[in-house]
């Protein structure tokens, strides 16, 4: 996998990761103002109602059942429990409310209690006169407004991912830039053996990194210049001393084969000394050579 993509992969794991977190806690925190502001109208509609019933009037002149969201319920003394009609849900199950807190409350085992059922907050408080009021709104229009907000916000999270996703390729472009551009000119010392300074734009790191470059590329230059020049050193220095050596090593051939049949013994042997002599000197000017070498392979290193 390139740079590129893994960059973008990280990029956009990223993104979905603070996407997801982000919907989340907007959701729960949006999902728990809805619900504490349907707890707050229940109470405000319990305390109506207790209100008018402290003050003498019936509560079936309210309407027992209310309206399409919400909805009233009454728990006597007694236990039973008077709806506006038996199919008025979330009253529908009265066993769901003699078996549930409503009836604890009921029963004088707490002034109110509130919890969700079938799809209703049902909120049930007990009256001075000692019957329980119970009020229920329905949650179908908060949990519309939830389906709405958690598409609306997956549809701004899709988007804000596949921006994070160009931001990041237009960023790593630009980033690579340089790299790119350091890369062709690596390709190109190594296809022309030309070992010409890399051009440093900026002051990043890879501007540092390209000064290094330039400072091997410069050594390396150094060395290839001592390299030539030990050799032409060792071609003019080897040049005459192997021209004299070939020329006694054909002589004394030729004696040895009687092809120069007036070469006397002492010429012989002062041929013989020659070709000792410049046998040594070889050897002290391949050393010479060999010592100059290592110098200047040491010089840059001190």
């Amino acid at each position: 996998m390139s740079l590129r993509a893994r960059v973008n992969l990280l990029t956009a794991s990223l993104a979905a990761a603070a996407v997801f977190v982000s919907v989340v806690a907007i959701y729960f925190v949006t999902e728990q103002s809805l619900r504490a502001q349907v707890n707050d109208r229940l109470s405000a509609n319990v305390d109506a109602l207790a209100a008018s019933a402290a003050s003498g009037a019936p509560l079936a002149f309210f309407g027992l059942g209310g309206s399409q969201t919400l909805k009233v319920a009454l728990i006597t003394e007694a236990g039973d429990v008077i709806t506006a009609g038996t199919h008025d849900a979330p009253f529908d199950d009265r066993d769901a409310l003699r078996t549930g807190p409503e009836m604890a409350v009921a029963q004088g085992h707490g002034s109110g209690t509130s919890r969700e059922l079938a799809g209703y907050q049902v909120l049930a408080r007990k009256l001075p006169n000692g019957q329980t009021l119970v009020v229920a709104e329905s949650l179908q229009p908060s949990k519309q407004m939830l389906s709405k907000l958690l598409l609306a916000l997956s549809s701004l999270g899709a988007l804000i991912i596949v921006l994070s996703v160009f931001a990041a390729s237009a960023a790593i472009s630009t980033g690579l830039r340089p790299v790119r551009r350091l890369v062709l000119a690596t390709e190109r010392i190594a296809r022309t053996q030309e070992l010409q300074p890399i051009p440093v734009h900026g002051h990043d790191e890879l501007a540092q990194f390209t000064r290094s470059f330039n400072l091997m590329l410069e050594a390396l230059t150094h060395s290839r210049d001592h390299q030539r020049a030990l050799i032409v050193d060792a071609g003019r220095d080897l040049f005459a001393p192997l021209t004299a050596l070939r020329t006694n090593l054909e002589l004394l051939i030729m004696a040895s084969d009687n092809a120069m049949p007036t070469l006397s013994d002492s010429e012989r042997q002062a041929l013989s000394s020659d070709v000792i002599e410049q046998i040594g000197q070889l050897s002290r000017i391949v050393g010479e050579l060999v010592d100059r070498a290592r110098e200047r392979d040491l010089a840059p290193a001190r």
